[in-house]
C-alpha cells in the first residue's frame, strides 16, 4: 500500500520561493517534500545526500531552509527520490504533498507466491 503525506508549505522570503520554479514549467519541490519524501524510504540525510552527489551539509541546509538551493541540486535530489517511487504534487493554493509508489525494477523476479495461495503437493501413504 502507498504512503502518503500532506504538507502544507509556506516561503521563508521570496528567494527560496523563487528557486522552486523551472523553466519548463515544472514544479520544483520544497524543502518539506524532500524531507517527507526521504521520510518515507526512511533513510538519512547522509544516505540522500550520497546518491544526489551532494554533501550532506548542503542537503541540511536545502531541508531546514537555510540556503536557495540550485535547480540543478534540486533535480537531482528530485531525480534520486523519484527513482525510488517517491512521486511529489501540489501546488501554492492546496499545498504540497508526496506519494510512495512501488517501484519495478528492470529484470527483477516477481514476488513470490504467499503461502496461503499455494497448494500443498498430493502425499502418497503406503498401504498398510
Amino acid at each position: 500500500m502507498a504512503g502518503v503525506i500532506r504538507l502544507r508549505f509556506a516561503a521563508v522570503n521570496g528567494k527560496l520561493e523563487d528557486s522552486f520554479s523551472l523553466r519548463d514549467d515544472r514544479r520544483m519541490i520544497t524543502s518539506a517534500q524532500i524531507r517527507a519524501g526521504r521520510g518515507l524510504l526512511k533513510w538519512t540525510q547522509g544516505v540522500l545526500a550520497s546518491r544526489a552527489a551532494v554533501s550532506a551539509v548542503t542537503l541540511n541546509m536545502i531541508e531546514s531552509d537555510q540556503v536557495q538551493p540550485r535547480n540543478r541540486t534540486l533535480e537531482a535530489i528530485r531525480t534520486v527520490l523519484e527513482g525510488e517511487g517517491v512521486r511529489f504534487f501540489g501546488d501554492d493554493q492546496d499545498g504540497y504533498g508526496v506519494l510512495l509508489r512501488p517501484i519495478e525494477r528492470a529484470g527483477a523476479e516477481p514476488a513470490p507466491e504467499p503461502a496461503s495461495a499455494r497448494k500443498s503437493p498430493a502425499r502418497r501413504t503406503a498401504p498398510g
